[in-house]
């Protein structure tokens, strides 16, 4: 049976060890900031359906511009 990727960390030198930890974690942060802005924008396409009276495929969202969205 093949090792798991733990133990083939733990084989690597300890300043490997603490770069690939590093970046794990940098792109875990990057993950849930992703995550997070999708969230906001979905809530934000059902808040300006709801508020013009639009369906679901009627609502797009450009962008944000001086904290203006463009719809």
């Amino acid at each position: 049976m093949g090792k798991s990727l733990r133990e083939k960390i733990k084989e690597q030198p300890i300043e490997s060890q603490v770069q690939i930890e590093s970046r794990a974690q940098e792109l875990i942060a990057q993950e849930l900031t992703r995550q997070k802005l999708l969230l906001e924008k979905q809530q934000l396409k059902l808040r300006a359906r709801k508020r013009k009276g639009l369906k679901q495929r009627e609502v797009v969202i450009f962008g944000k511009i001086n904290h203006r969205t463009l719809i």
